[in-house]
């Protein structure tokens, strides 16, 4: 199976990121992925970068760099984890409204099992 995904715009970069990181946040909040399986799918520098290079809002950045500490906060002080990954939820929700309706839906997933 091949699945490929093509985003050309910031905005669709960024609608599909926050829509991504809703379920990734669900997903640590409920036990379903580890926070090592988290940082390989999403939480690392590489998606800082990309948002920097399609010029995401500084709101969309400062998300996901939170998020890449969330492991931090895990090990740091494990009491405030729900709370942390319950505010980067609702930042996300946040940002998702304030993102929708920019520009006119595109299908995201161009090229499967081809």
């Amino acid at each position: 199976m091949n699945l490929q995904i093509e985003l050309k715009h910031s905005d669709e970069i960024q609608k599909f990121l926050c829509i991504l990181n809703l379920g990734m946040l669900d997903s640590l909040l409920e036990g379903a992925l580890t926070f090592e399986e988290a940082y390989v799918y999403l939480y690392r520098p590489y998606v800082t970068q990309l948002l920097k290079q399609n010029n995401a809002n500084k709101a969309m950045i400062e998300l996901f760099e939170e998020c890449c500490m969330l492991e931090d906060i895990r090990d740091i002080a494990p009491e405030k984890l729900q709370d942390a990954i319950k505010l980067k939820k609702k930042e996300t929700l946040d940002l998702l409204k304030s993102l929708s309706n920019t520009e006119k839906p595109m299908y995201w997933l161009n090229k499967f099992d081809e």
